[in-house]
């Protein structure tokens, strides 16, 4: 049977893959984003569709939430901050106001409109530096980063919505999530690497030592574990992990990147810090067996859904590819 759903950020690489299936399945599905960081030709193939609906607009502006809400049956809760670096000079408010603000400001609309589930998109960045890994749900989180904090400030409004509220709530806490789609801001390391090798193919300046080693999931695979898990996870509030079960290091990374631009002696220069930047988690392996055990697994594993991603964003790029 079809449902009545919101994506917020639905028009960024995870919410317009979430919106094509949820179309392709029958439900009716509208879209709110501001497009600071999504892009409507994400969703261009969706917008002629009878059962989709996309509203321009932001989640502080409470009347274009209100239309967004309207007649709504669950809420995927996508829209963020996709700006995970905290560079000096930037303000230390824009993670409170566009994820932890915001976010309430969802729960709270969903309140009045009597919607009762949400399926939110966490990050692992709220586990900060961990000696003990992979890291499972139970692990302490201590964010090291304000986008961390934001987000798990976000997860303690949600807890508390769903118990005082009646709700039934899904928060997935992402690897790194890469695909066919290249965001428009907060520019991933693939798509970092492929503009600074464009601007000079002799040398790669690489942020951190190269060793930092962290788990990436092709977006269509995070898609079906969302949609997996809200299927078959029928607790009040349920939390899962969502990655694979193994890491891949930016040195690897550098070296798939140069490999498919075919470039030759390339030299990569470290700023040789541990981390990329203030507030970068070195090395994250998440624990996936709760995920695993309900019955998903991933089909790719961190070096296959680089390596997809690295020929998608250079072929958005128009460059020629060497097919890893």
């Amino acid at each position: 049977m079809s449902s009545k759903v919101l994506i917020t950020g639905g028009a960024g690489c995870i919410g317009s893959d979430l919106a094509e299936a949820l179309v392709a399945r029958g439900d009716h599905v509208t879209v709110l984003d501001n497009l600071s960081s999504g892009r409507r030709e994400h969703i261009e193939p969706l917008l002629a569709h009878d059962h989709f609906r996309f509203i321009e607009g932001d989640l502080l502006d409470q009347r274009e939430l209100d239309a967004a809400m309207d007649s709504v049956e669950m809420v995927y809760h996508l829209a963020a901050n996709p700006d995970v670096k905290f560079t000096p000079g930037d303000a230390t408010d824009k993670d409170l106001k566009q994820n932890t603000l915001a976010t309430y400001a969802v729960l709270e609309t969903m309140r009045q409109h009597s919607v009762k589930k949400l399926a939110f998109s966490s990050t692992s960045a709220v586990y900060g530096v961990c000696e003990t890994q992979p890291i499972s749900e139970q692990q302490a989180p201590h964010p090291i980063s304000l986008y961390g904090a934001s987000k798990l400030a976000c997860e303690g409004l949600i807890g508390s919505f769903q118990h005082l509220f009646d709700m039934q709530c899904w928060v997935f806490r992402f690897a790194n999530i890469v695909g066919k789609k290249v965001r428009s801001r907060g520019r991933t390391v693939i798509a970092d690497f492929a503009h600074k090798l464009l601007d000079d193919p002799t040398r790669l300046p690489i942020l951190g030592n190269g060793k930092q080693a962290k788990s990436y999931l092709l977006s269509s695979e995070c898609v079906d574990a969302m949609l997996y898990a809200i299927e078959h996870a029928k607790q009040p509030i349920n939390t899962f992990n969502l990655g694979c079960s193994d890491s891949i290091t930016v040195d690897r990374i550098a070296e798939l990147m140069v490999e498919a631009m075919k470039l030759k002696n390339v030299k990569f220069e470290y700023t040789g810090t541990e981390g990329g930047w203030a507030g970068d988690v070195p090395r994250f392996l998440l624990d996936v067996s709760a995920i695993n055990q309900l019955g998903w697994q991933a089909k790719h594993n961190s070096e296959q859904a680089i390596r997809f991603a690295i020929e998608n964003t250079l072929l958005e790029m128009n460059q020629p590819t060497c097919k890893l």
